[in-house]
């Protein structure tokens, strides 16, 4: 489901969603596939999970196999999944829909405690670690991703790839909504999620 959000996020031309703005700003500099950059990022974001959390664990390790499957069902998806061409006002809808969909499926993958892909799973170790709420951490995790993507693009003196208003929105609200399906899906958990 992820995997086709960010693809279908790509199709709205809206700019990506900030979670995904790394992995297209990689793909597009160096030439190589969106599956294969997000396998990077991924593989990149398990070994800081071990490092922050300081071991190995199992849910760690499944994480490496789902960033391969998750790399190939992006590509899949980028070769299937074709330009969506109609009024601005109805890619923003379907944008924004995308976006409600993408924080549900994050926020019942993070309370089930169901294998997370890697972008998850760093901002629940971040949480865990340093005792802060998800969604917040979610929020600051996002808006650090969008600007190491213009940073990457500013280095390698290439346009801003995948930087547009849907990048935006995404950063500073994807974890919003998220801490908004918390409270109404756990209200009981409202010291874990924060205020």
């Amino acid at each position: 489901m992820i995997a086709a959000a960010v693809v279908l996020n790509i199709r709205y031309d809206l700019g990506v969603a900030a979670f995904s703005s790394v992995m297209y700003a990689i793909s597009e500099i160096y030439r190589i596939s969106l599956g294969t950059a997000s396998i990077i990022c991924y593989l990149l974001f398990v070994l800081l999970q071990c490092i922050l959390s300081k071991k190995v664990t199992l849910t760690y390790l499944l994480e490496v196999p789902l960033s391969f499957a998750f790399g190939f069902l992006t590509d899949l998806y980028d070769m299937f999944i074709m330009d969506i061409e109609c009024h601005i006002f109805l890619r923003m809808a379907l944008f924004i829909a995308t976006m409600f969909v993408t924080a549900m499926g994050v926020c019942l993958c993070v309370k089930t405690d169901l294998v997370l892909t890697p972008t998850d799973g760093i901002v629940k170790t971040i949480s865990e670690v340093f005792a802060a709420a998800f969604s917040t951490v979610k929020n600051a995790f996002d808006i650090s991703l969008v600007l190491v993507s213009v940073l990457l693009c500013f280095v390698n003196h290439t346009e801003f790839y995948g930087i547009g208003i849907g990048t935006i929105l995404s950063a500073l609200f994807l974890g919003r909504i998220i801490k908004m399906y918390e409270r109404f899906l756990y209200p009981a958990n409202k010291k874990l999620i924060g205020k």
